[in-house]
This record gives C-alpha cells, structure tokens and sequence, in this order.
C-alpha cells in the first residue's frame, strides 16, 4: 500500500487506543488519527477517508477534515499570520500552512503587500 502525503487516503483502523486510533499506513507504519477526528461509532477494521500531513515534529498524523487544497491542487487561501520567516495559511485544518518566505515563487516584496491585505497568493 501506497500512501500520498498530502492528499486524501483511503486507510483501514488497526489500533483503538485512549488519544485517537491508529491507521495502517503500509510500508510508513502505523499513522495516528488524534481522538478529536475519530467519527463517532469508528471501530477497528473500519476504512476511513483521511487527509495525510506532517505535524511540528515532523511525524505523520491524519485528519478526517478536508483541506481547501490538497498537494498539487492551486489555491486562493487566507493568511492566518505572518512571522520573520514565512506566513502561516488557513487552509481548511486546525494546523495552519506554514509558507516560508524562501519558498514563495513571488517576489518577497509583492507577497509582503499582498499579506498587508490580508491575502497571499504562493
């Protein structure tokens, strides 16, 4: 089983445990779902469509909620906040998007006056 970091994915429940359930994420192992996204009534075998991503540890984690964009996918999306780094997109999940400002394809003065308004086009 492949699995595509990043967008949604189709995996089975292996594991109940008291934070969340864990999905069998083939050949990444297991990949835990927190208890805040588990569906009411979800028990082990059941398949659940998640979405894929990495969390500040840069360990896989999946969600039920959809994202506004997925990877590969263009997208119009909010900027939540801005630090000396980057800024920080919502994008349709309780984490938002972090964008560094070295990997913006606009220029950092355009995506600067952009972000004062509000909006960040990346």
């Amino acid at each position: 089983m492949n699995i595509e970091l990043g967008k949604m994915n189709r995996l089975r429940v292996v594991k109940a445990v008291d934070f969340g359930m864990y999905l069998d994420g083939g050949d990444a192992g297991e990949i835990l779902l927190p208890a805040c996204y588990v569906p009411e009534g979800c028990s082990v075998g059941d398949e659940l469509d998640v979405f894929l991503y990495l969390d500040s540890e840069e360990r896989l984690v999946a969600t039920t909620q959809t994202p506004l964009a997925q990877v590969g996918d263009f997208a119009y999306l909010q900027v939540a906040w801005v630090n000396n780094y980057g800024a920080f997109l919502d994008w349709g999940l309780m984490k938002d998007l972090f964008v560094p400002f070295r990997e913006n394809v606009v220029c950092r003065t355009r995506c600067l006056l952009t972000v004062k308004a509000m909006r960040c086009r990346f």
